[in-house]
């Protein structure tokens, strides 16, 4: 009787370790272009995010019939966030990952509308990537009509 004992041998196992190996480096420089396009993809949610809450309060304060003053407000302080407050008590609070940072021109530290949908004030909020310098994306708030636009720089 011939008994075989089960497994593999140590050249199997060689080569299927070198394989794996050389497949991954193929690819290290394709999972640098994923995460790139990852921190993207963040940056991009968090300016949308952005976009519809300040087109969100804009409408609320129009067509609420309470009248609610609702206000976005960005913290000097800590540039991961903003709050939306109504009649001065917080109504949302929104985290950003911490790896986003939000800034904004100074008279945009607070924004709210009138009852004609019209901005208190105008101008744009940016927000950087600390794993993308030099990639922003940039929202503008327009004077009279409110409308927000997003875009990248």
């Amino acid at each position: 009787m011939n008994h075989k004992a089960g497994g593999y041998l140590l050249l199997e196992l060689l080569l299927a370790i070198g394989c794996l190996g050389a497949f991954s480096v193929m690819l290290y420089p394709g999972s640098q272009m994923l995460q790139r396009q990852y921190y993207k993809q963040q940056m991009r949610y968090a300016a949308y995010l952005l976009a519809a809450d300040i087109r969100q309060i804009q409408q609320r304060t129009i067509f609420q019939p309470e009248n609610y003053l609702y206000t976005l407000k960005v913290s000097g302080n800590d540039k991961h966030g903003y709050r939306i407050y109504r009649e001065k008590k917080v109504w949302k609070r929104v985290r950003l990952e911490p790896t986003i940072s939000l800034t904004c021109d100074s008279q945009m530290k607070s924004l709210s509308y009138d009852e004609n949908g019209s901005p208190s004030v105008s101008g744009g909020y940016s927000l950087e990537h600390q794993q993308l310098p030099g990639v922003l994306f940039w929202l503008t708030v327009q004077p009279v009509t409110g409308r927000v636009t997003v875009y990248e720089k």
